[in-house]
């Protein structure tokens, strides 16, 4: 995830439903750059809108972190107790 997209994830879990004006105030970046990354965020069903605001979706937001971390799991950390490559 791009660093936009994860600030937008957590302006809107601090701060609960925003506008695209109120985030884009709030991560000083442009309104086209936010319209932007939340049409992916709603793709990718990380966010919803409904009326003019926009909400994280905590649920869905945590099983994006743990299916992440999983994917990492043996593939970029050694298993425990293994020694290091020379």
């Amino acid at each position: 995830m791009n660093r936009t997209r994860s600030q937008i994830i957590r302006f809107l879990l601090r701060n609960g439903p925003s506008t695209c004006g109120q985030i884009g105030t709030g991560l000083r970046a442009s309104p086209s750059t936010i319209r932007r990354q939340l049409l992916l965020l709603r793709r990718a069903g990380l966010v919803q809108h409904s009326a003019s605001q926009f909400d994280a979706l905590p649920e869905q937001v945590q099983r994006q972190v743990e299916a992440l971390a999983e994917s990492f799991t043996g593939t970029v950390m050694p298993p425990a107790g293994s020694s290091p490559m020379n």
